[in-house]
């Protein structure tokens, strides 16, 4: 299919098209703004936000590229605070302090830390940088019902809409709905054109191609709603576009009308390969090393739901291995990682990708975060799954085995040499997993 080789090249080129003219609006509206006229828009803005009952249904998408698509968040006001709710957190609400201020024109600040909303701006262990994400927003336009902002860090539009029902309720629903969807292709018609569909839930993108030319396909970034999903902005379908579709998980089926009225429906079924993140839950045996003297590892894969990961336990009794569900393939990968610090004399534990050549039997090993494999589900098998590399090219041989390493101070260089025995893999000759053949559930 030629999303192939359409979906990554669009994903590029949309980020910085849509940071170029984000900017450009708010230069068009906001030229010499005079503090007149910056106080009235923060007034008439503070009294349409605190006049919702149930607050507003906020569409957020941090990071300027846009590479983790859009999130939905609920906030209400009051003359002082707002009151928080997320789709990643459902049944969790914290209030916090906001501001109206202006700062080269109307802005709305959440100026105290709210766990929330700073969500995606914090850094954290995992992302030192964090996610890229704004708590400060220049106001760009408000009526009734929906309020248009602009991101201060990232340049990204984002909208508040009215809420009509309960934001408890919403967020379940948006949740619900999120971890329902797991097609990632389809196929079906807008109007009289018939079209494929390639998604890719990992970023939340989808996009659509319509007869033969390379020219003729569009997507965007989307964010979930209770009843399917909304684009970042509508995409264009030969003469009319779609702005939201209602998603049916049962029957896998989005469907929906574009600007003049045609209808939408778009169908796709899951590969035989696919997993669902609950069904990686268990207790398992690797089995690995097929051409020396077989060796096999008993472990528990524990789901961490909340971070979209599960913690792989017996591999080591001092420490977990980390693998990342992927929601677009419906596989767990495992790459490069840190996993440990020796107390007793500061040197790092990596878990090391390793790409051996089974006819010379050498290769390379990598502590690059994105050198790994996939666990992929067996379909002629029950409970059985494949290792196999996640495509990293840099190794001279795809990764298929795994190895405990030490750094001493910090990563970088030639690795110091096989990890202390506290430190090794259990099960086979220590410190390696060579050649990872296969998962079997217990």
């Amino acid at each position: 299919m030629r999303f192939n080789r359409i979906l990554p090249a669009m994903l590029i080129a949309l980020s910085a098209t849509l940071l170029q003219s984000c900017l450009k609006d708010q230069e068009d509206i906001f030229d010499e703004p005079t503090s007149l006229r910056v106080q009235e828009v923060l007034d008439n803005t503070k009294k349409v936000l605190t006049s919702s009952d149930n607050g507003w249904v906020f569409e957020y998408y941090p990071d300027r590229n846009i590479k983790y698509g859009g999130y939905i968040y609920t906030v209400k006001f009051d003359d002082a605070q707002a009151t928080v709710g997320c789709e990643l957190a459902p049944g969790v609400f914290e209030t916090s302090l906001y501001k109206m201020k202006g700062d080269n024109g109307p802005t709305l600040t959440f100026d105290s830390y709210n766990t929330l909303m700073h969500f995606f701006s914090t850094p954290s262990s995992g992302h030192y940088e964090a996610y890229d994400g704004d708590f400060e927003f220049a106001i760009m336009d408000v009526t009734d019902n929906v309020i248009k902002l602009r991101g201060k860090r990232t340049g990204n539009i984002m909208y508040m809409r009215r809420l009509e029902g309960d934001a408890a309720q919403y967020i379940d629903a948006v949740a619900a709905m999120s971890d329902n969807m797991f097609l990632t292709s389809a196929s079906g018609t807008v109007g009289s054109a018939a079209v494929e569909v390639g998604i890719d839930l990992d970023v939340r993108y989808m996009a659509i191609a319509w007869g033969e030319g390379e020219d003729q396909y569009d997507g965007n970034y989307f964010l979930p709603t209770p009843t399917g999903i909304r684009f970042m902005s509508p995409v264009t379908v030969g003469d009319a576009t779609v702005e939201e579709l209602v998603y049916d998980p049962d029957n896998m089926v989005y469907s929906g009308t574009d600007s003049k009225g045609n209808a939408v429906s778009l169908a796709g079924t899951l590969p035989a390969t696919y997993t669902k993140f609950e069904e990686y839950a268990g207790e398992f045996t690797i089995y690995f090393n097929p051409g020396g003297d077989p060796s096999t590892v008993d472990v528990t894969l524990v789901p961490d739901k909340a971070n979209n990961r599960y913690l792989i336990k017996g591999l080591n009794d001092n420490y977990d291995v980390v693998a990342t569900f992927k929601k677009s393939l419906g596989v767990l990968e495992i790459c490069s990682q840190q996993v440990a610090v020796d107390d007793s004399n500061g040197q790092l534990i990596w878990f090391c990708a390793w790409g051996i050549n089974p006819a010379t039997g050498s290769g390379s090993i990598t502590w690059d975060e994105t050198a790994g494999m996939y666990i992929i589900k067996d379909p002629e098998t029950p409970g059985a799954y494949e290792f196999t590399s996640n495509g990293y090219a840099e190794l001279g041989y795809p990764p298929n085995s795994f190895a405990a390493y030490y750094f001493t101070g910090t990563v970088g260089g030639q690795p110091r040499g096989q990890a202390a025995r506290k430190w090794r893999v259990n099960g086979g000759d220590g410190y390696q997993m060579t050649y990872i053949e296969t998962m079997v559930k217990k």
